[in-house]
This record gives structure tokens, C-alpha cells and sequence, in this order.
């Protein structure tokens, strides 16, 4: 049975950039620019059909009493800003608690605080929103997490990182098509998988320089009229320190994003304000 899916635009554009950057890599900081006949509307999704694999599937949760940290497999997820409006400028921060590949439900007396706020545990998937503000406000911010079951304490301790920000061109500055368009930015630590434009009917995509330059250029010579995008996309490398009894395995990662859109012009950016 196939159900149908709507892929948003973010999907797209982080598609385009992982299959590009392949088969760019023979050429960093250059980058590369195709057509296509495909339009993809500024702010709408593109359905296709997939048939359901195992990540579809519901995986119940195994109930847990109290159990120590060292049979926990901890995992936390930052991500800072996104592809719309809604996410722009926003940093969420995740963190679930898994047992042999399963997730958890705890049903003893457990008990989690994460600066100081008491998350609520039972009767629920321990999968868990401990923040979400701008991210001007959170960047650089220590976050101190203690897990606590019968008598034991187990606690980590992360910095939240910097997000990624394209420094130029500037918000809502026009910018004439070029062979060498040229995106400066700024990113702190983690992985920057590259830099995207996209078009109606026009993509091109450069990755990062090695070592990383802080700039890299598009060939928008090929795009026409319409709401293009730049994209910038990093995996962040957020660090992460354990005290007191360890979990069995704690896994932090995350990603950040800054996008720009244009309206009039050739390419009119529009920052995430991340």
C-alpha cells in the first residue's frame, strides 16, 4: 500500500544540496548550475509516491521502572532556524531516551530537570521540547540536564552552538546575475555541507571551500525571473559532557540553516535572522 507524501520545500532544497555536493566535489568553491523543467513555487510542496519502509512504522515504546542511566541510550537534537517563516530566527532543542533501539516509557518514579524546570516523564513517550526561543537568546547558552531514578543521578551539561549566517548579500539587496556570484558567511564549528540558490527553473550549489574561506560563488547567469532562494545548510557539532553515573550512550547532533528569499529582482534575499 503507498500513501501519498508532500515533500516542502526544505526537503528539496537539502535533496538538491546532498546530490550535488557528490558529484561537485572535484571542484570546491566552484559552483555548479543546472535547469530544470521542474517549477517549484515559493512557498508550496511537491506530492510524490513512496512505498512505506520501516521508518514509517510505528515502533511501540518498551515501559521502563526506573531505570538507571546506564541502561539509557540518551539522545538530544538542536535545530537552529529554517526554510519558512514560522521557523526562521527559532532554535528548538529536543532530547529522548531510547532502551535497546526502542523508545522509552518511563513508569516509575523518574525524574528530569533541565535548568532548573522539571520535564514531566510518565505516562508518555520520553521524547521531549526542552527549548524553543529566538536564537539569539539561546546560542552559547549552557544547558544542564540531571536524570534522577531511585536513589541514582546521572546529569550532562551541552553548550548550545552558533548558528550559521550569511553575511552577504545583505537582506533585500538586489543582485545582478553573474557567473560569479559571490555569498560570504559565517559559521562556528560543525560540518557546512554548502551554499544554494534555487530558481524556478534554475539550481546551483557550491560547497565549501577547504580549508574554509568564509565565501564561496554561485553561477546565477542561467536563472530567470522569479522568487529565487539562497540556502545555506551546517551540521552542527554541538559538545556535550557527562557527570555522575553515564548513560549507556548520549548522541548529540543538529543541524542549522539560514535562508534568504527574493521577491522583485534577480535574487532579493530575505535573512532567516538566525
Amino acid at each position: 500500500m503507498h500513501h501519498h507524501r508532500f515533500i516542502p520545500r526544505s526537503g528539496i532544497v537539502l535533496f538538491l544540496l546532498t546530490c550535488s555536493l557528490l558529484a561537485a566535489c572535484g571542484g570546491q568553491g566552484a559552483s555548479t548550475t543546472a535547469q530544470t523543467d521542474t517549477a517549484y513555487p515559493a512557498g508550496g510542496a511537491q506530492p510524490t509516491r513512496a512505498p512505506v519502509s520501516q521508518s514509517d512504522r510505528w515502533i511501540p515504546p518498551i515501559v521502563l521502572h526506573n531505570p538507571s542511566a546506564r541502561q539509557l541510550e540518551g539522545s538530544f537534537n538542536i535545530t537552529m532556524g529554517g526554510y519558512d517563516r514560522a521557523t526562521r530566527g527559532t532554535t528548538t532543542i529536543g532530547l529522548s531516551f531510547g532502551f535497546n533501539g526502542r523508545p522509552v516509557q518511563f513508569a516509575g518514579s523518574e525524574r528530569l530537570t533541565c535548568n532548573g524546570t522539571a520535564i514531566q516523564l510518565q505516562n508518555r513517550v520520553a521524547s521531549f521540547q526542552i527549548a524553543e526561543a529566538p536564537t539569539s537568546t539561546l546560542e552559547g547558552q549552557t544547558f544542564i540536564c540531571i536524570y534522577s531514578a531511585a536513589s541514582a543521578k546521572a546529569s550532562f551539561t551541552f553548550i548550545v552552538p552558533h548558528a550559521p549566517v550569511i553575511r552577504s548579500p545583505q537582506d533585500l539587496v538586489q543582485v545582478p546575475r553573474s557567473t560569479h556570484t559571490l555569498v560570504m558567511y559565517q559559521v562556528q564549528g560543525g560540518t557546512l555541507m554548502g551554499v544554494v540558490a534555487l530558481g524556478l527553473k534554475a539550481k546551483t550549489i557550491a560547497p565549501p571551500n577547504a580549508p574554509d574561506t568564509g565565501q564561496v560563488t554561485l553561477n546565477t547567469s542561467a536563472f530567470p525571473a522569479g522568487a529565487d532562494t539562497i540556502s545555506l545548510t551546517q551540521v552542527l557539532a554541538p559538545l556535550v559532557n557527562q557527570t555522575g553515573a553515564p548513560f549507556k550512550s548520549l548522541q548529540a547532533r543538529g543541524n542549522g540553516y539560514d535562508h534568504g528569499q527574493r521577491d522583485l529582482g534577480v535574487i532579493e534575499r530575505v535573512e532567516s535572522g538566525e
